[in-house]
């Protein structure tokens, strides 16, 4: 039943969904692995959130985007498809990683609470981190003649 109603939501729109909720869990490794070097590990803010957003998260969210958002996409090598995904996303994660850090100086629910303000920065980079992977990390490869 299920799979019938999913089969009716047109490819793009399912894409984005399976995007966001890939992106849901790439906000808990993100807020998580920032927390543990942040608050156990005693490293200072900027670094912590540097390390979670682009090296933990954002390799996690190329693994479960390609398989499963994008599955059907995987013609490249691995090499190649990780460093278009980094490219990309890492555009969109820097504008994340700036509200993050005009948040957490400026706000003091955020200067308490960190983590919320990864919310904040995540919902600024979800559109551009899509499109980007959508069209330049998982496209298809082109059939030549």
């Amino acid at each position: 039943m299920l799979a019938k109603l999913l089969n009716r939501i047109p490819i793009a729109h399912r894409q984005f969904i399976a995007f966001c909720l890939v992106g849901g869990i790439g906000f808990f490794v993100d807020a998580g692995s920032f927390s543990i070097l942040f608050r156990w590990v005693g490293l200072d803010r900027v670094t912590a959130r540097l390390i979670s957003i682009f090296v933990i998260a954002m390799t996690g969210s190329w693994l479960l985007n390609r398989s499963i958002t994008f599955r059907d996409r995987r013609d490249q090598p691995l090499w190649q498809e990780y460093l278009r995904f980094a490219a990309v996303n890492s555009i969109g994660n820097l504008g994340n990683f700036a509200t993050h850090a005009a948040l957490v100086e400026t706000v003091p629910l955020f200067i308490r609470i960190p983590e919320l303000a990864i919310i904040v920065g995540t919902a600024v980079g979800v559109a551009f981190n899509f499109t980007g992977s959508k069209y330049f990390v998982f496209r298809r490869a082109e059939s030549t003649p």
